[in-house]
């Protein structure tokens, strides 16, 4: 595996453990919910996936302009649901043991 490979898993790995961070703090977790986060995920994924894909089937050199793009708003995502869960984190009033 090359470092692209690695990067995207590990930014791919961070998104879903930021979303899942914010759906441990919801009041009532439901099987919607957790399908809502599960789908905003893979909106977020599956894109990042195929643009790397194509960027290493490629026999050629190219630009990287749309691999550095999905990469900035894949990391743009989880740099904001990381705030978000953060702050749900930090907001509880409640003792939890996860905490």
């Amino acid at each position: 595996m090359n470092i692209v490979g690695i990067i995207t898993l590990l930014s791919l790995s961070l998104l879903l453990m930021s979303l899942l961070l914010i759906y441990s703090k919801f009041q009532h977790q439901t099987p919607g919910k957790l399908a809502a986060i599960i789908v905003f995920f893979l909106l977020n994924a599956v894109p990042l996936v195929y643009i790397v894909y194509t960027e290493q089937s490629m026999n050629y050199a190219s630009n990287s302009f749309t691999l550095g793009s999905a990469f900035m708003i894949v990391w743009l995502v989880t740099a904001v649901a990381m705030f978000i869960g953060i702050l749900f984190r930090a907001r509880s009033g409640n003792e939890d043991p996860y905490y």
